[in-house]
C-alpha cells in the first residue's frame, strides 16, 4: 500500500499536543483533596487505571482521518488469458461398415466402440499424448447415408463426451450408405458461418478444420468428395481425413503402360487433405487411430497468451471505517464507562 499525498502525515506531528492536552486539562466534576495524603489512601479503581483508553481510541481515530486525506491506494497486479482456439468439426461415419471389428488393446472391440474411445480422449485429453481441446470451438457431425448435426460448434464440452459415447452404427437398411461428401461439405458450410456470428469468443477463432473419420467408400450423397473439398478450399477451411480399417485395393495401369495400386476409398481422402492443406492417415487399430488423432492435436495448437497488468485501488474505505469505529467507540467509552473519571 502507499499513499498518494504523503504530506498530510506531517500533520501527525500534533497529534502528541493533543495527547498532552487531553491529559493535562481539568475535569470540573473530579474530586478534589485537600491533602494529598488522603488521597493515597484510596485504592485506584479499573475506571483510574484505563481511563485514558477513550483518548487513545479517539486519537487512532484522528490517525484515520490523516491516512484518509493522504489518499491510501493499492497496487493490484493480476494478470489474465487470451485465448486464440480453433473451431473444429468432428465428422464421424456411423455406417453399418463401423460394427465390424478392429483391435482394442489386447480385445477385439468394434470399429465404433474403437473411434469413440479415441474422440473421447481427443475432446476431453487422456493424460498422456492426447492434452484434450479445452480452448476450440468443436462440433459434432455424423453420417451414414444422410448427415446429421449431434452438436452445433460450441465452447461448452462437458455434453460432448456423453454425444460421443451414444453414437451407435446405422442399422436401418434405407439410411445406410457413406456420404462423407456431404458430411463434409455440411460441416465446411457450418464453419463458414462462423464469419457472421459476432462475439469476443467468435472473434478469437483463428483456424478452422475438419477431422473426418470413415471406413469406407463416398458411394451415395449429393456432393462428391472433391465438390466438398473445393467448397472447403474456398472458405479457407483445412481437411484432416482418416480412414479406418482396410482399404480395397485397384490395380489400374497409367498411358505408359505401368500398373500402380490404388486405394479406391482412400485416393479422394488423400486428394481432400492434400488440396486444403491438411493431411491424410490410415488407421486400423485403436493405438494407431490414436496416434493419427495425437498427430492432428500436435499439427493444430490453440494459441494461450498470459498478459500481466496492474491497477490502483482506493483503499480509503477501510480507513474511513477504522476511523468510525475508533472515534464512536472512544466517544462512547468517555460517555459511559469512564464518565467523570480523571
Amino acid at each position: 500500500m502507499s499513499f498518494d499525498n504523503f504530506n498530510w502525515f506531517f500533520v501527525l506531528l500534533l497529534v502528541p499536543f493533543f495527547f498532552f492536552w487531553v491529559y493535562r486539562r481539568k475535569i470540573p466534576d473530579s474530586i478534589q483533596y485537600p491533602h494529598i495524603e488522603e488521597g493515597w489512601i484510596l485504592k485506584k479503581t479499573w475506571r483510574q487505571r484505563y481511563h485514558g483508553i477513550p483518548s487513545i481510541l479517539m486519537g487512532l481515530g484522528l490517525v484515520c482521518l490523516i491516512a484518509i486525506l493522504a489518499r491510501p491506494i493499492e497496487t493490484i497486479q493480476s494478470f489474465r488469458m487470451q485465448r486464440e482456439g480453433i473451431a473444429i468439426q468432428i465428422v464421424v461415419d456411423i455406417s453399418s461398415s463401423m460394427s465390424q471389428d478392429a483391435d482394442y488393446k489386447d480385445n477385439q472391440k468394434t470399429r465404433m466402440e474403437v473411434a469413440k474411445k479415441v474422440l473421447s480422449s481427443f475432446i476431453s485429453g487422456d493424460g498422456e499424448e492426447l492434452k484434450g481441446r479445452s480452448n476450440d470451438l468443436l462440433g459434432i457431425i455424423t453420417f451414414a447415408r444422410y448427415s446429421d448435426v449431434i452438436s452445433p460448434l460450441t465452447f461448452s464440452h462437458s455434453a460432448l463426451d456423453q454425444m460421443v459415447e451414444d453414437l451407435e452404427p446405422s442399422e436401418t437398411p434405407n439410411e445406410d450408405g457413406t456420404a462423407y461428401g456431404d458430411a463434409v461439405a455440411l460441416a465446411a458450410a457450418r464453419l463458414s458461418k462462423l464469419d457472421e456470428i459476432r462475439g469476443e469468443e467468435m472473434a478469437n477463432v483463428k483456424n478452422r478444420i475438419i477431422v473426418l473419420l470413415t471406413d469406407g467408400e463416398n458411394n451415395c450423397g449429393l456432393y462428391l468428395p472433391d465438390q466438398a473439398t473445393a467448397l472447403a478450399k474456398e472458405w479457407g477451411i483445412r481437411v484432416y481425413a482418416i480412414s479406418l480399417g482396410e482399404a480395397v485395393s485397384v490395380i489400374t495401369e497409367t498411358k505408359d503402360g505401368k500398373k500402380i495400386d490404388l486405394k479406391s476409398s482412400e485416393n479422394p481422402l488423400e486428394r481432400m487433405a492434400a488440396y486444403t492443406g491438411g493431411i491424410f492417415r490410415t488407421a486400423h487399430d485403436y493405438e494407431s487411430l490414436k496416434g493419427v488423432y495425437a498427430e492432428i492435436d500436435r499439427l493444430e495448437k490453440s494459441q494461450i497468451k498470459e498478459e500481466d497488468f496492474s491497477y490502483e485501488a482506493d483503499s480509503s474505505r477501510v480507513f474511513f471505517l477504522l476511523s468510525l469505529l475508533f472515534l464512536i467507540s472512544g466517544l462512547w467509552l468517555k460517555a459511559t464507562k469512564f464518565r467523570g473519571v480523571h
